[in-house]
């Protein structure tokens, strides 16, 4: 659907941003946050990196592919073409898919803290902003 009007280095290029920014978020910025809101534990850690990481880095890496693709295609068919309206098309779906629903969820629903909610949040928000804006500059 989106394969003609879609810039796939571009997708390339902001999906390779999104992952690292995930792992800069989720590892040296607020690893340690995370870990204690979430509850993980350090043995869970352990086992995590004895099987390998390479999997679900992977998978990670495939979905945020997907997500960055398809954010490009929303990107063309509302004719985005100024770096800052690809930012607030970010906040907009950060909005209406991210916030309201699937992070909510996991306070409403999960029983997981709000702290939790606001760390995961204010990541996606940053992530789709920020993928927003780059995919208007480099498409």
């Amino acid at each position: 659907m989106f394969s003609d009007i879609v810039n796939l280095w571009s997708v390339l290029c902001v999906a390779i941003v999104s992952f690292i920014l995930g792992f800069l978020w989720y590892g040296p910025l607020f690893g340690k946050q995370w870990i204690k809101l979430s509850k993980v534990s350090a043995q869970s850690i352990s086992k995590s990196k004895k099987k390998g990481m390479f999997k679900p880095a992977l998978l990670n890496f495939i979905g945020t592919l997907i997500m960055v693709y398809v954010f490009a295609g929303f990107i063309s068919l509302f004719e985005v073409i100024n770096p800052l309206q690809g930012a607030v098309l970010g906040f907009w779906i950060w909005l209406a898919f991210f916030a309201s629903t699937t992070l909510l969820g996991d306070v409403l629903w999960g029983g997981k803290p709000w702290e939790l909610f606001v760390l995961n949040g204010f990541y996606w928000l940053v992530n789709l902003m920020l993928s927003g804006l780059l995919l208007v500059v480099l498409s």
